[in-house]
């Protein structure tokens, strides 16, 4: 000990010592404590990156290996490298300073109900447990793919699994490819198969999937459930996890459970919520939080408050546009559907036809009712198929009675091969009654696997005896001949009335216009392709055998939208375009024939009526009105017109939106099966379609007590002011450009502009000093290429360029950058830097800080950068972390005063009394309230069950006491006590996890670096002096401008110790929303005694070009005199300044000034 002591070994080692990275730490570490162990030392440390403990026992041979940082700054560091490491720290908490951060990551423009979601609701929330439940087409991926950005650039989630239905899972994964850069994976089948006694689910940290496959199959349910746990779960059309009671839930509310217990942020996402059932609603909230909504009365009082924890409805009435910038109007996001119905009659030899079909149709359903087995529940869906067939096309029933003909030939020809199939087990499997009816499971198949499935059915018989087989064959023979025959003849009804409709409109004589037909079949398609074109009409088409692709390679999904897009009048589809194409540049659509499950008809319309649309919708459903299936169709459509007069006039599609609730997908179709098999009549159906749409039924569901909790308006204007706000502290493209210039220059990449297109740059190949960082963060931000041909910084040079990469913040190339910048800035931020200021005479120290708020759970909930200014005595100030571009780097070696600065303990202190305690009271007021909404909903479920168990408990205690007889009663004793406890259990439990979010405390604080600032030696140079500031003239300026815009009725602050690059804000507020700003000005301001030229600084002329139109120079001419005048000039980067390189400041003459100024009292440019 004594040695130690000698060898001043503790006046180097000791608490809040930084360690060096070297052989024994893997980081630079904080010392925390530092004992003697015998004549070594037991040394606790904290890493600086990672936050991970060490311990370390180092004997006399290592002491020479241990590095630590000087206590004291030697000012020798670089000090570009200086203000580079800040700002690169600062960029790493962009999120922190824009509250619309992700707008400058994503590229997407969002919309104020996707920003009052994302920012108002989901990030408020300690733990994000989320109902979303806006009507359709509020565009849930994008406030999804905005949620998941947020979370990652915090680095709060890694893990993400999104659930979804088949046909929506390309689309979730395009959209958040095309407009987040998230890359997913999709886990179905053949991966499943693939994985070789591996969990899939643990090989991909982003993966979407599909809801009825993981119901369906055992294994897939099984290995997901024994998956590591995720971070993130998003389901997509959540309301499929419902429940009727506790004790009757279904397998998909089963899973729903599970999957709650394996996340944190579970967020769901539907656009019929309830049903108007408040007991189905309560259990399908409590998937959220079972405590919270563990009994109706909490939603009682939710429905009262008009405040649900956890929840979220937007009606669309509630979902507009920003105002148009010109006429400040505000238009709805979604244009009118107008829905008609297109009848016609077939003709005599047709309808012959059908007669015949029927009767074959009804003969094998009747058998197939009769045998009771899988296989005649096979043979049913199929004779249904036959109709729907029919309905589509005479081609496309022919071709299905030809394959079916010609199977039962093969069959016929080897009865013992078509048994070896084992077709029985393949049905069973697909048509499981676990998940719903055939018709639903069709609904959630993916394309390949309905195309697979249809083609199994085509070749379902019951009997394998050659007799019965003969007879069918027969009578498939006779239907393929009467088929033919109405082909040769050319007329077909349908078709004839579809040209009818077609000239009607005027699709022939506009080549501009769009037409989408959708039918079910691909035989259809194929027919109906082949006739367009022989109409003279340009056509595409899109069908489930077509691969997704992408817009380069012909014969797939994606180049046929283009095509569509781009070349084509006419696209033809099948369900296949219902499944992640986006086609709202069409307004007009044909049903040419009708699904039996009204959501496939949603789904279909959805495709063209959605956000993005700019015209009113069209679309005509055609109905034979001689077949039994038209007059059923018919009555459905007609009902639903009736109830769109009386419920939805403005036909903002709110009723169709509604109709899978009213009619569940496979129930029309079960009807017109049991029809066939004789159990029915067709005006039964009719009666039960007119039963079933009353319009008091539609009303319960969009009009029940709880669609009292929907916003059916938004605070826009609020959304606005909360924009408006955000444009002071945007993270612009100049500024990400420029921290990446200088970065990319200190790791060797090579950037340059091209001169054409502006704004994209060129940088080759990446470093090989970067590949190892690349390797490290890519979990958090994805893969870093070799090499980057075309990128650039700006979202609009974006949308001019679709095939450059984007580079932001989050992008692995600007993190690998950012990253690099932090560990080369290290050792100058340790040692201290110097800089200049012109408008200094005295010296001044900044100290920079990194600080966090942590709740009692350990999560950090926000982490800012702070900077405090101090003249080396108690007297501080905080100023923001862009202090920095105020201030010019020396580039030489500077003599600093010597004095004895404080300790950064001391430091510490000061800035924890004047930023650190109003900083945690800004979060906490927030966190707060946000707490205190659920514990209040917590209180009343648990306390009403409580309560009622106590009752309960009460009663049994006294049968007891009077001595009943019955054998159950001590068990149903033994289970009360076990509830009550269970109960109180869990009230305690969450009583105190509340309580601890709610518990806000600084933590985490740390001194990142300190630099002198000296007045500019070369400040009264006679070129130079122009230049600096007079304070008693600028004051007499910025009182000059802030009278001027008090006189427009506008009210401002000052923000002149801010480094914000401007002096001060002013805002023309709402005159119906006195607390919303509808507009801000960012005013510098600029004195002169008389007449001369001007003078901003980098910090001001950066601004100015990130602020554009914002941004505005007041000049203030005669301010020595008793009447100064003020010259306003709006967006001031653009007159031409020139650079006065050696002190980072730029020039214009009183010439240009004048002429650029604007009408002081008109406010518009001259």
């Amino acid at each position: 000990m004594a040695d130690l002591r000698a060898n001043g070994i503790f006046d180097i080692i000791k608490p809040r010592a930084i360690i060096k990275e070297g052989p024994l730490f893997p980081e630079e570490i904080e010392v925390l404590t530092v004992k003697p162990i015998g004549g070594s030392l037991r040394i606790e440390g904290k890493g600086r990156s990672s936050g991970q403990a060490y311990t370390r026992f180092l004997g006399p041979q290592f002491f020479d290996q241990i590095e630590v940082f000087p206590e004291h700054e030697s000012f020798n560091g670089d000090a570009y490298r200086f203000r580079l490491g800040i700002e690169a720290r600062r960029l790493g908490l962009a999120y922190e300073y824009d509250p619309y951060f992700s707008l400058s990551i994503a590229r997407i423009d969002p919309l104020p109900h996707q920003l009052e979601a994302v920012y108002d609701y989901f990030l408020k929330l300690p733990r994000i447990r989320f109902l979303l439940a806006d009507d359709p087409g509020a565009g849930k991926t994008i406030m999804a793919g905005l949620l998941i950005k947020e979370l990652k650039i915090r680095g709060l989630i890694k893990r993400i699994l999104i659930v979804t239905p088949a046909n929506l899972t390309f689309q979730w994964r395009r959209e958040l490819k095309e407009k987040f850069r998230e890359e997913f994976y999709v886990v179905r089948g053949e991966i499943l198969r693939a994985a070789y006694g591996s969990n899939p689910w643990d090989e991909q940290d982003q993966v979407v999937t599909s809801l009825p496959w993981i119901a369906r199959i055992e294994d897939a349910q099984q290995s997901l459930l024994r998956s590591k746990r995720w971070d993130l779960i998003i389901v997509d059309e959540a309301h499929k996890m419902s429940a009727y009671s506790e004790d009757k839930k279904t397998l998909a509310y089963r899973i729903g459970e599970e999957l709650s217990e394996m996340t944190d942020h579970y967020l769901l996402m539907t656009a019929t919520p309830h049903k108007g059932d408040k007991e189905n609603f309560r259990l399908f909230l409590s998937l959220l939080d079972k405590d919270v909504y563990g009994d109706i009365e909490s939603l009682d009082r939710a429905t009262k408050t008009r405040n649900a924890p956890f929840y979220l409805r937007r009606v669309k009435e509630a979902l507009v546009n920003f105002p148009d910038p010109e006429t400040g109007k505000v238009t709805s996001l979604f244009r009118k559907r107008n829905v008609y119905t297109v009848p016609f009659d077939l003709d005599t030899d047709e309808v012959e036809f059908y007669d015949h079909l029927t009767a074959y149709v009804e003969k094998q359903s009747v058998r197939a009712a009769a045998d009771g087995t899988i296989r005649g529940k096979a043979l049913g869906f199929t004779m249904a198929m036959l109709q729907r067939r029919f309905a589509s096309s005479i081609y496309a029933v022919r071709c299905t009675l030809e394959r079916m003909r010609n199977k039962r030939d093969e069959i016929l020809r080897d009865p013992e091969a078509y048994r070896k199939k084992e077709i029985d087990r393949r049905l069973q499997r697909e048509l499981d009654k676990r998940f719903g009816g055939e018709e639903e499971i069709m609904a959630d198949l993916y394309d390949d696997e309905r195309e697979r499935l249809l083609a199994d059915l085509e070749e379902t018989v019951i009997s394998h005896r050659p007799e019965d087989l003969r007879e069918d064959i027969s009578d498939l023979s006779r239907l393929v001949t009467m088929a033919k025959r109405l082909e040769e003849r050319e007329i077909e009804t349908k078709l004839v009335k579809l040209k009818e409709q077609l000239t009607h409109e005027g699709i022939f004589q506009d080549p501009k216009m769009k037409l989408l037909i959708f039918t079910e079949h691909k035989d259809t398609l194929v027919y109906l392709v082949e006739k367009l074109r022989s109409w003279g009409l340009t056509v595409t088409q899109i069908h489930g055998g077509m691969k997704i692709g992408d817009r380069n390679t012909p014969e797939t999904r994606l180049y046929a939208e283009k095509e569509f897009r781009d070349d084509c009048q006419v696209m033809v589809a099948t369900e296949a375009a219902g499944e992640g194409i986006n086609l709202q540049f069409c307004w007009f659509m044909i049903n040419y024939d009708i699904p039996w499950n009204p959501v496939r008809l949603e789904q279909r319309m959805g495709r063209i009526h959605r956000y993005g649309q700019e015209k009113d919708c069209l679309i005509y459903n055609f109905v034979a009105l001689n077949t039994r299936e038209g007059r059923v169709m018919d009555k459905l459509f007609t009902r639903i017109s009736m109830i769109e007069d009386d419920l939805d006039p403005e036909r903002t599609g709110k009723i169709f939106n509604v109709l899978g609730d009213v009619f569940p997908a496979n129930q029309i179709e079960r009807r017109l099966r049991e029809m066939y098999a004789q159990s029915l009549e067709v005006q039964e159906i009719i009666s039960w379609i007119i039963d079933e749409t009353e319009a008091e039924r539609f009303r319960q569901i969009t009009s029940s007590t709880l669609e009292g909790l929907a916003k059916t308006h938004l605070n826009l204007s609020a959304i606005i002011g909360k924009r408006e706000e955000a444009k002071e502290r945007r993270l612009v493209p100049e500024v990400v450009a420029d921290f990446f210039a200088a970065g990319g220059k200190l790791c060797g990449l090579n950037l340059r502009e091209l001169k054409s297109p502006l704004g994209v740059f060129r940088v080759g190949l990446v470093p090989r000093l970067l590949v190892p960082i690349g390797e490290t963060l890519e979990p958090q931000f994805g893969t870093l290429g070799r090499e980057y041909r075309e990128i650039c910084f700006d979202k609009e040079v974006l949308k001019a360029y679709p095939n450059t990469e984007w580079v932001t913040p989050g992008h692995p190339l600007f993190e690998t950058v950012r990253h690099f910048v932090l560990r080369e800035a290290e050792n100058d931020l340790r040692s201290g830097a110097v800089f200049y200021d012109l408008h200094r005479d005295v010296p001044t120290v900044l100290d920079v800080f990194s600080a966090a708020v942590t709740d009692g759970l350990g999560n950090t909930v926000h982490e800012r950068l702070f900077v405090l200014e101090h003249d080396g005595s108690g007297n501080a100030k905080v100023r923001q972390p862009t202090v920095f571009l105020d201030v010019i780097p020396a580039d030489e070696p500077a003599t600093v005063p010597d004095i004895l600065l404080p300790d950064h303990e001391e430091m510490e202190a000061l800035l924890y009394e004047h930023a650190l305690v109003p900083f945690q009271e800004e979060v906490a007021g927030e966190r707060r309230h946000e707490v205190a909404i659920v514990r209040d909903h917590l209180e009343t479920s648990l306390q009403e069950l409580l309560m009622r168990e106590n009752s309960r408990n009460m009663d049994l205690h006294n049968r007891e006491r009077a001595g009943d007889l019955d054998t159950t009663l001590q068990a149903q004793i033994a289970n009360s006590d076990r509830r009550l406890d269970e109960l109180n259990r869990r009230l305690h439990v969450r009583r105190a996890e509340l309580l601890k979010q709610e518990t806000l405390t600084i933590g985490a604080i740390r001194h990142l670096g300190r630099a002198w600032v000296l007045p500019h030696p070369d400040r009264d140079a006679g070129e130079i002096r122009p230049m600096r500031r007079d304070d008693v003239i600028e004051r007499i300026a910025v009182e000059a401008v802030i009278a001027f815009e008090n006189a427009r009725g506008y009210v401002v602050e000052s923000v002149e110790d801010q480094n914000c690059g401007y002096d001060l804000k002013s805002r023309r507020f709402d005159p119906d929303n006195p607390d919303t700003p509808v507009d801000l000005r960012f005013i510098e301001v600029k004195g002169r005694a008389g007449v001369g030229d001007v003078f901003l600084s980098a910090n001001e002329y950066r601004t100015a070009v990130r602020q554009k139109e914002d941004y505005w120079l007041y000049v203030v001419y005669n301010c020595a005199t008793p009447n100064p005048e003020v010259y306003p000039i709006r967006n001031p980067a653009t007159m031409g300044w020139e650079p006065v390189v050696k002190v980072e400041h730029y020039h214009t003459t009183k010439e240009q000034i004048l002429n650029a100024s604007v009408d002081a009292q008109g406010g518009e440019g001259r």
